[in-house]
């Protein structure tokens, strides 16, 4: 057998390997067999009808092609093998290049390869803000008007009061708003008072009950809304109700009503330590997500197009279940995007794997640098609690579920692994901000 080897662009290597033909003739002999065990050949009983007969009823294309993947089933290791190649994921057929002698060329993904760099230089402070008394005041002010009971008032109407209307909007003679009933909170930053543009929900200010108003607005060519872009609209809406927000006060009875709190004060420390929580969240995914391309900038790092394939089916996969969370299929989402699939893939998700992809690489390859390992004693301790917690946990139908040890070792094993990153994430984060 002889091997050449030709490395691709795309971290892959084409092998073309050569044949003896007395090897290649073995095959077609174990291949004719093959056929003639599963062929009735008149005069013959199942596998016992010679080469020759085989070859004239078959034909030598039938026998060569069943050889080839004989060859190709049990070859390819041993090509590997001499090539002196590792590969990442199962390499393809490319080509027959010539049959005699048999001559056959395969594309084999490499192993990634990382280079970080001088990844001990990278710096980036790590400040998250604390939560301010003024965030916790907001979040008790939504939660407030979350539980505001809404009364009719027959007066014009003001900042702050839940006005329901009509809206409809013409270009001219077309209609590009058909009747559409709304309802605002006047002046509420907290409902995006940006549509149909900003600081709509104003021009509700002093209108009563039964009142009607036509607005003219021209839109500039960076509008939101598609049917709005670069255009005069005279827009018509008749108010058809007015009430005004009753708040109920935040005190220990406020407290209460919401069915966990003791008190006023024991709402306003969970919900600290709630925004606190979430705030930290909150930088931790953009200070990590800056952090790890501050490691890309200065690493190099190359990976066959296999794995961004992958990535991108996980990615897609994942889309489709969140989806159907909504009540939506890809298909519908698409038209929603107006785009179709293949656009879709090589705009949106496409560079997003092959970001995911580089980004898990530098992870594990700065992770082999640093020697981060996962305990012992912290393994035993994921192991266990994920038992007892298995144990505990009902079936379906609320019965106590029998739990088995490889339903115990798949949960145990990504909380391990999201421990192992977790604790390579700590590290990235006290060498870069000096800790």
């Amino acid at each position: 057998m002889k091997i050449e080897t030709t490395p691709q662009d795309d971290h892959q290597i084409k092998i073309e390997a050569e044949f003896e033909a007395e090897l290649f003739d073995s095959y077609k002999r174990r291949a004719a067999k093959k056929i003639a065990k599963q062929a009735k050949i008149p005069g013959f009983r199942p596998g016992k009808a010679p080469y020759n007969v085989i070859l004239r009823t078959y034909g030598e294309g039938a026998i060569n092609e069943e050889a080839i993947e004989l060859l190709i089933d049990e070859q390819y290791g041993k090509i590997l093998d001499e090539a002196t190649i590792i590969p990442s994921g199962p390499g393809s057929l490319q080509e027959i290049v010539s049959m005699e002698p048999l001559k056959i060329s395969f594309l084999v993904p490499l192993k990634p390869e990382v280079e970080l760099g001088d990844y001990k230089s990278v710096e980036l402070a790590y400040s998250p803000e604390p939560v301010t008394d003024e965030e916790i005041k907001e979040f008790l002010s939504r939660l407030q008007k979350n539980y505001a009971t809404a009364e009719p008032v027959d007066r014009p109407a003001e900042e702050g009061d839940l006005v329901y209307f009509q809206l409809s909007g013409n270009e001219g003679d077309v209609v590009v708003l058909e009747e559409t009933p709304i309802q605002f909170v006047i002046g509420d930053s907290e409902q995006q008072d940006s549509w149909p543009y900003e600081n709509f929900s104003k021009e509700l200010i002093g209108l009563k009950e039964g009142d009607e108003k036509v607005i003219e607005y021209t839109f500039d060519e960076n509008s939101s809304d598609e049917k709005f872009k670069g255009k005069t609209i005279k827009f018509t809406l008749r108010v058809q109700s007015l009430k005004t927000l009753k708040l109920p006060e935040l005190d220990d009875e406020f407290a209460k009503s919401l069915g966990q709190f003791e008190n006023y004060e024991e709402l306003e420390n969970v919900v600290r330590e709630q925004q606190e929580a979430t705030k930290k969240q909150e930088y931790d995914d953009k200070y990590f997500s800056d952090l790890i391309s501050k490691f890309a900038e200065i690493a190099t790092v190359k990976f066959p197009p296999f794995m961004v394939e992958e990535e991108i089916e996980h990615i897609l996969k994942t889309l489709e279940r969140d989806l159907k969370q909504q009540s939506l299929d890809f298909e519908t989402y698409l038209k929603l995007m107006k785009t179709d699939k293949e656009k879709y893939i090589e705009e949106n998700v496409r560079p997003a794997a092959i970001n995911r992809v580089k980004n898990s690489l530098i992870i594990e390859k700065f992770a082999q640098e640093e020697k981060i390992e996962v305990s012992k004693e912290e393994i035993d301790h994921i192991v266990n609690d994920t038992m007892e917690m298995m144990n505990n946990m009902p079936d379906q139908k609320g019965k106590k579920q029998k739990v088995t040890s490889d339903m115990v070792n798949n949960v145990a094993y990504n909380a391990i692994s999201r421990l192992y990153n977790q604790k390579t994430l700590d590290r990235m984060k006290s060498m870069a901000s000096g800790e």
